[in-house]
């Protein structure tokens, strides 16, 4: 079986034809099939909640639904996670999603309720640990310095430790100081919606990525400077966040994106989303967390006649994708 169409790159599109079984690049003079793109990269998820979306209470605060006690975590105690995180995983699968980078909450219970499940993609899964326990696996996913203080230092050196990533919620509702995150010097930091221009040079500096959640966001009627976070030249990813507010699908995010941050040039917005935080996974120069020539690609639905705006289509679908993990 192959593939023909335009293929999306950095530089733009290229013209080509995947053999599926071999996942070569060859020369075939088929009909075009659809638009081609790298799986998404979703850099934020919190799957565990997924099936918490046809309950969700409306009116709450980011505090009062996902803060520590908060309507999110009584809903985690009292279902079926390892169900939710399969509803999740079923919508990031079927529109092309080859990365899933997924804070966990319940400590090793949490992990072990994600792992579970057989995904096709590659998963990098940040522990939290429960009450007074070590960080569970490899790598850490930390609410924020304001919710957990001086722990956050104790997860990120048991995880580095571990060789692992860390990863933390940063000025979502509010501003929160920079200094204190530069400290902790984590691998990437989340949302920074209420983050001043100096405080965007200064991630910039010392290397730390930024994935934002605008849809997430949105919900919570804050909005991230993804512009000036481009403009700076940050390494940045896409995530859906919080399963109960959005899907898990890359292709709602993009069209979010596009109708929100209208300025912002569409291959860089598709660059992200199938690109994403490729400066952080490539620190080493190894790709030791997840190779991109490894993902594979989507088949997308031919819906106008320039590339971009058939991606962008509200019409667009995901026809297929070929996993290569």
């Amino acid at each position: 079986m192959f593939w023909k169409g335009p293929l999306f790159t950095k530089k733009g599109f290229v013209d080509t034809c995947i053999d599926l079984e071999t996942c070569e690049f060859v020369e075939n003079d088929k009909e075009e099939d659809g638009v081609i793109v790298p799986l998404f990269r979703n850099c934020h998820t919190h799957l565990g909640d997924t099936g918490a979306r046809k309950s969700l209470p409306d009116n709450l605060s980011l505090a009062e639904l996902v803060g520590p006690g908060g309507w999110k975590h009584k809903w985690l105690e009292n279902n079926d996670i390892e169900e939710s995180i399969l509803e999740g995983l079923k919508e990031a699968t079927y529109s092309g999603t080859g990365l899933i980078m997924d804070f966990r909450e319940g400590g090793k219970e949490g992990l072990e309720a994600f792992e579970i499940h057989d995904y096709l993609g590659t998963s990098i899964l940040f522990g939290r640990p429960s009450e007074n326990e070590e960080l569970p696996g490899s790598h850490a996913g930390i609410s924020s310095l304001a919710d957990v203080g001086n722990s956050a230092f104790s997860l990120s050196s048991q995880a580095r430790a571990k060789k692992g990533l860390v990863g933390i919620h940063h000025s979502e509702n509010e501003h929160e100081e920079i200094d204190n995150l530069i400290e902790l010097n984590p691998d990437f930091a989340v949302h920074l919606c209420h983050a001043t221009d100096k405080d965007l040079e200064t991630l910039k500096e010392a290397k730390i990525s930024v994935i934002v959640c605008p849809r997430s966001n949105d919900y919570f009627g804050n909005k991230p400077p993804l512009e000036k976070m481009i403009d700076i030249g940050l390494d940045l990813g896409f995530g859906t966040d919080n399963g109960m507010v959005c899907s898990a699908n890359m292709l709602d995010e993009i069209k979010f994106v596009k109708e929100n941050y209208p300025s912002i040039d569409l291959h860089k917005i598709l660059e992200i989303a199938c690109f994403g935080l490729d400066d952080m996974f490539n620190k080493d120069g190894t790709s030791r967390y997840f190779n991109p020539k490894l993902s594979g690609w989507a088949l997308l639905s031919r819906e106008a006649e320039d590339n971009y705006e058939s991606i962008f289509s509200p019409e667009t679908k995901v026809l297929g994708a070929r996993w290569r993990n």
